[in-house]
């Protein structure tokens, strides 16, 4: 398979050179190639920076389908991610769905009903 031709300007001049091409790439000036040198290390390290932060949200994913770990730490509200906000989200509906207090049951109505009866009749008796 044959590399693709790359088409490319440094300092007003174009340049379509393939991988492959030696002796093309040996043809540009030293200057010139140090500036794309250059640039390609840019890009090389925004690569790394991505694939790094793509495995960080991976490995933080899969701690969290695990459950939650004895000391760690909650992450940091403007760091959040669309899955780490949809993770927090769940996890703070669960908690305020334990710590609310459970609705009144039919047993607990009844009572109500019965001691408003008891309170009239002892009223009616009264006066």
């Amino acid at each position: 398979m044959e590399n693709p031709v790359i088409t490319f300007v440094v300092n007003g001049k174009t340049y379509s050179l393939r991988a492959s091409d030696s002796a093309a790439l040996g043809a540009i000036p030293q200057a010139e190639r140090q500036q794309l040198i250059a640039l390609l290390e840019a890009v090389k390290q925004q690569d790394d920076r991505a694939r790094a932060l793509v495995q960080q949200a991976v490995d933080k994913a899969k701690a969290a389908a695990q459950g939650p770990q004895a000391g760690a730490r909650a992450p940091r509200p403007e760091r959040l991610g669309s899955g780490d906000v949809d993770a927090l989200m769940a996890r703070l509906v669960m908690e305020e769905q334990r710590s609310r207090k459970p609705g009144p049951t039919r047993q607990d109505l009844y009572k109500w009903v019965l001691g408003v009866g008891v309170v009239i009749v002892l009223l009616v008796l009264v006066l």
